[in-house]
């Protein structure tokens, strides 16, 4: 078997000659077929439908952490603005948020966009104007679609690649601590007593009421001030005394006592 001039040394396959050479070309061109081949059906593919598993208490603050887990999320850089991604729209007050198709006033806060987690920071753009706002007990719509596909087009509808969630607004968690002085005191005394009242969601409004309560009883008011409510009294008797302080909420913001999250009641204790 003779060599073919100028194409290396040849060897035998199904009883034709070829040469190395040759062999290698056919390789290289059928990889590139193939990998073409690939590129044109993975171009072609649709992007991944989102699936919801969950989305976190969504509040009436402005400026909050909305967390949404699934899968199929796609991946997007954070940004404040609108997409053709993602839509809050209130179902109560009629009032979207977030959606370039529908031209939304009401923007989105989005900090991080992976393919299984999407974290919000609250409302941003023409928040607060006509009546643009969340009230306890609405019903809020959330339509996504995957970020690597096309999106969603113009009005409500949930169609090819869309996926949606109903949540029901919830009052804000509050935390309400309380503390006195002196402690201990001695008979007659004044004793002040101070609770502080808190959420992540902003400060409670000014004005609201706390009750100090001595068991059942109720020792006496104080109105808040910047998160801050006190109360004096000279009336208690000697011995150890359980006190506790009760903020009663309101239409934004979730009833707490100073004896939640496990906390024991305070003791004061007059000598």
């Amino acid at each position: 078997m003779a060599a073919v001039p100028g194409l290396g040394k040849p060897f035998r396959i199904g009883g034709r000659i070829m040469t190395n050479l040759i062999l290698r070309r056919f390789c290289l061109m059928l990889l590139a077929i193939v990998s073409a081949a690939s590129l044109v059906v993975a171009q072609s593919e649709p992007a991944t439908t989102p699936t919801i598993k969950s989305v976190s208490k969504i509040t009436t603050a402005k400026h909050q952490t909305i967390t949404i887990t699934g899968t199929g999320f796609g991946t997007h850089a954070r940004y404040i603005g609108d997409s053709v991604y993602i839509s809050f729209y209130d179902e109560t007050k009629k009032w979207e948020a977030g959606y370039e198709p529908d031209n939304d006033t009401v923007t989105l806060i989005v900090n991080s966009w992976t393919n299984t987690k999407i974290t919000l920071g609250g409302f941003a753009g023409a928040w607060g104007t006509s009546g643009w706002t969340l009230a306890v007990g609405n019903k809020e719509e959330i339509r996504l679609w995957n970020a690597q596909g096309a999106g969603g087009s113009f009005g409500l509808g949930c169609s090819t690649g869309c996926v949606k969630k109903t949540v029901t607004i919830a009052a804000a968690n509050t935390s309400s601590e309380l503390r006195s002085s002196p402690n201990p005191s001695v008979y007659a005394e004044p004793v002040t007593f101070t609770a502080v009242v808190t959420s992540g969601d902003g400060t409670p409004p000014d004005g609201e009421t706390v009750w100090f309560m001595k068991g059942t009883t109720v020792l006496g008011t104080g109105t808040l001030i910047d998160g801050s409510a006190s109360f004096t009294t000279s009336t208690l008797e000697g011995g150890s005394h359980s006190i506790t302080a009760v903020y009663g909420g309101d239409s934004n913001f979730a009833k707490s006592t100073s004896w939640d999250d496990d906390a024991a009641p305070l003791t004061q204790t007059v000598n």
